[in-house]
């Protein structure tokens, strides 16, 4: 994990053109494709937070349940810790969504360890099934080259939805935007910026209890993201990409 908040893309993202959400996220029905809870707040809380203040129909598809961040607690076993998640994942929604209801699909996809061919026809289907009632003109998702597998199953679902439902495609980066490869010197390369929704995606962030604190304090191995980087994400424009 980085220490600091540093890379080529985020160098390159300093000069970009700021988007409009409308071209983020047409009128109509919004798809988001979440590896694991908290990168909803991380990645496009903010674009996330004005899209439902828009009136935006939202869904949001979330790959795992985040059990693999904290395996070697004995307080928070498996299913303890998969509450915990969701219940953050629930206030993280509330507090972007403004106190509205954001209805999720869990896929159950295993934490830390998914892969392309883990995405099953059922998988595609029952997310099709989903989104289809709010008609998403729209789909955002993770950056199949942010180095983590989960991360890049999440971009591979969501490419697919998105040429399913003939929606726009655009991939946020997380943990890409701290890399110093060139990937994404063939994208389109958007930010977004909305300073009155900044408290909201601060607050999203800060439901993440579990990742952003010593809440599980007896697990030496666990995840913890470096204070640092927490408040890169929580302050810096959302970064967005398009083929």
């Amino acid at each position: 994990m980085p220490r600091e908040a540093a890379g080529s893309l985020l160098r390159d993202a300093t000069g970009a053109p700021h988007a409009s959400l409308d071209e983020l996220t047409p009128p109509g029905g919004l798809l988001v494709v979440v590896p694991h809870p908290d990168d909803e707040a991380l990645g496009c809380g903010l674009a996330l937070a004005a899209a439902a203040d828009a009136g935006r129909r939202i869904g949001v598809l979330l790959l795992t349940d985040g059990e693999g961040s904290h395996t070697g607690s004995a307080r928070f076993e498996r299913e303890r810790l998969i509450a915990l998640r969701q219940g953050e994942l629930a206030q993280s929604l509330a507090e972007l969504a403004g106190g509205a209801e954001i209805p999720v699909l869990r896929l159950g996809l295993p934490d830390g360890c998914s892969e392309e061919r883990d995405l099953t026809a059922h998988h595609v289907e029952s997310a099709l099934d989903f989104a289809r009632p709010f008609e998403p003109r729209a789909v955002w998702t993770t950056w199949e080259h942010d180095p983590h597998c989960d991360h890049l199953t999440a971009a591979t679902l969501g490419r697919r939805l998105a040429s399913r439902l003939d929606a726009v495609l655009w991939r946020y980066p997380v943990w890409g935007r701290f890399d110093e490869g060139s990937a994404h010197r063939e994208a389109d390369l958007r930010l977004f910026a909305s300073a009155p929704h900044l408290p909201r995606k601060r607050a999203a962030i800060a439901a993440h209890r579990s990742q952003f604190t010593d809440l599980i304090d007896d697990d030496p191995k666990a995840f913890r993201m470096p204070d640092a980087l927490t408040e890169h994400f929580a302050a810096h424009p959302e970064i967005f990409l398009r083929d």
